[in-house]
């Protein structure tokens, strides 16, 4: 047996309340939250450019390989059981991508004793002005499904640009298709129950973001949407410990497209250290 094809004994699958989480690596624990439709097994290439932290990646609900997301379930109620989960691991860190950074924000907001440190990348505050194209497109996979769509389908469609969600991943075609199968695996059950309208409608005022007081770091791809730069600019206003990045060359998944242009980054901030001047923005 090859050094590649030998199993990676650190990297482990595990079910708790419903929630299947991914670990890897060890030292203080860094909880990973997706965005919609992917899971945690697409951190892997970044996690293996963050030694020396246990990296603990979690399928939200409706999600990979975690149960499915309960009609009727609250952004509230959502963060709880995600914010349970990261005190449970005692994971004092968390990171999190476009829609799991609407969660992360929700958790932040609720529990702000149980973060030390925030990663926000693509941000997205709920509440906020939808991109008029990603709101078509989700009305499209609505009524596709409607229609009786495989998930193959529905994957397709959802991949296409506009919106430029996953724009950034076409010069990426390895990355893209490690995304293409993950979520083709989505169930969609929530176009059919409407389980995102409760999550949907929760709303992240400027008032209620003061109140997360780690210190975060807002990462935003140069070449994602309108809405996304100025969600950054809205962070940076509203949280009192703000730092935004742009990352030259990225789209709308900056943390996946381009693990090795913000892994120097990510480690600084997490180790609570000053970050270089390569990717600076604006620091407050």
């Amino acid at each position: 047996m090859t050094e590649a094809q030998k199993p990676d004994c650190t990297r482990k699958f595990a079910v708790s309340d419903g929630l299947r989480t991914l670990t890897h690596g060890s030292g203080p624990t860094v909880l990973w939250i997706h965005g919609y439709t992917m899971d945690s097994t697409l951190w892997q290439p970044l996690w293996d450019l963050l030694p020396g932290w246990r990296h603990l990646g979690v399928d939200l609900p409706g999600h990979g390989g975690s149960g499915p997301l309960a009609p009727g379930t609250t952004l509230p109620a959502l963060a709880d059981r995600i914010a349970a989960l990261a005190r449970a691991e005692r994971a004092e860190h968390w990171a999190a991508l476009s829609f799991g950074s609407t969660v992360a924000l929700q958790m932040a907001m609720d529990h702000p004793d149980a973060v030390r440190s925030l990663v926000l990348a693509a941000p997205t505050p709920a509440g906020g002005p939808p991109d008029p194209a990603a709101r078509r497109r989700y009305l499209e996979l609505l009524m596709l499904r409607r229609a009786g769509a495989t998930a193959e389908q529905l994957a397709g469609l959802w991949m296409q640009s506009p919106p430029d969600i996953f724009r950034g991943t076409e010069t990426h075609p390895e990355l893209r298709a490690r995304l293409r199968t993950v979520v083709a695996r989505h169930t969609w059950a929530e176009l059919g129950n409407g389980a995102m309208a409760a999550l949907s409608a929760a709303q992240h005022t400027p008032d209620g973001l003061a109140r997360i007081t780690a210190n975060t770091l807002v990462l935003t791809g140069a070449d994602d949407m309108p809405a996304f730069h100025a969600n950054a600019a809205l962070l940076a206003e509203a949280l009192p410990r703000c730092l935004t990045r742009i990352v030259p060359g990225g789209g709308h998944l900056p943390l996946l497209e381009l693990p090795g242009a913000v892994a120097g980054d990510l480690t600084a901030h997490l180790a609570g250290l000053p970050l270089s001047n390569s990717l600076a923005e604006q620091a407050r």
